[in-house]
Parts: C-alpha cells; sequence; structure tokens
C-alpha cells in the first residue's frame, strides 16, 4: 500500500493544534506557513486555475511541480476546495437576493425588484456562476491496459520456426557435454 504524502503533516498539525507546547520542526513549519499562503492565495482569488495557482506555487516558493500540487492537493483536503466554496456562496447571495426581489414584486415594488435583479444578474456573471464548473476527471474509470504475455515470436512479426523444441534440445546437447568435461580452476 502507497503512503499518503499528507499523512504525516496532517499528524503533526494536529499535535500543534491539541498541544500548545508541541514544537513543529523547521521544515513543517515551513510547509504549513506555505499552505497557509496558497489558502489565502486561492480565497482572495478564487477563480484562478490550477495552472495559474501552481506556477504562483513555484515562482512564489521556489518549489517543483510535483510538490506544488501535494500542497494543493493537501489545502484542498484540509480546508476544502477554496474556488468551489466561493462559487457557492455567491450562488447563494444571487439567489437569496433573486428572493427578495420576487418579494419585492409581489409586494408591487417593481423599482426595488428591478434592481434586486439586476445586482444578482451581476454578481452571476461577475463570479461566473452562469458557466459549467466543469466536470472532474473520472479517475475511478482508468484502467490500465491488460498485458499479456506470450512467448509466440508471431506476436511480434517473427515467423515460427518449426520444430524449434527439438533444435533446442540438439544445440543444448552439443554444448553442454564439452562445458562439463572443462576443468575449472581457481585464479588467485
Amino acid at each position: 500500500m502507497a503512503k499518503d504524502p499528507n499523512k504525516d503533516i496532517i499528524d503533526a498539525f494536529s499535535k500543534a493544534l491539541e498541544n500548545p507546547k508541541y514544537k513543529l520542526t523547521d521544515a513543517d513549519q515551513i510547509r504549513l506557513d506555505r499552505l497557509k499562503a496558497i489558502f489565502t492565495r486561492w480565497k482572495s482569488n478564487p477563480l484562478i486555475t490550477e495552472t495559474q495557482m501552481r506556477d504562483y506555487i513555484i515562482t512564489q516558493f521556489g518549489i517543483g511541480r510535483v510538490q506544488a500540487y501535494r500542497d494543493m492537493a493537501t489545502v484542498k483536503l484540509l480546508f476544502g476546495s477554496a474556488p468551489k466554496a466561493e462559487k457557492e456562496f455567491q450562488r447563494m447571495r444571487a439567489n437569496r437576493l433573486l428572493e427578495s426581489a420576487q418579494a419585492a414584486a409581489l409586494a408591487g415594488d417593481e423599482k426595488q425588484a428591478k434592481a434586486l435583479t439586476k445586482i444578482a444578474e451581476v454578481i452571476v456573471k461577475t463570479n461566473q456562476l452562469d458557466q459549467p464548473d466543469g466536470e472532474d476527471y473520472p479517475w475511478e474509470e482508468i484502467v490500465p491496459r491488460d498485458e499479456s504475455f506470450s512467448v509466440d515470436p508471431e506476436t511480434i512479426g517473427i515467423a515460427k520456426v518449426p520444430n524449434i523444441e527439438e533444435k533446442v534440445k540438439k544445440l543444448l546437447a552439443q554444448y553442454t557435454s564439452d562445458i562439463d568435461d572443462v576443468d575449472i580452476q581457481d585464479a588467485q
């Protein structure tokens, strides 16, 4: 079973939260600070793509691509996906404004209803709520191809040799008999 790369850091953070006297190692403290910065950046700019975030992490902290992706996965694991949470919050705001606009329209205040509807439309457009989020890649559907091994030379385009087993036995008999008669000496 593969080791979870986030387990050690999550355990260390949990110990630090439970016990104020627990001191994080320098490497863990640096990573914690980096994760906080990543989350803050994502929270302040929820529409940033993962590629843009990866590039930001690499340039800001001087780490490699693999570690950048690991840090993004850790942030999502610990805090949830900031872009998705922000988008859901903005969607909820727009829905509440539309509900208020509906109530205003039912109360006969058409001017306020139009203003609230316009505000909701701006929120939807600004936060791209009218666009699909994009489907998560269906990782569970990835199936490794079936690798089957064969001793049949025709699978790679070589013609079969008739009676190959007999020829192999003859050659083995011919060349192994010479080897058995040789004296072996230790070299010094």
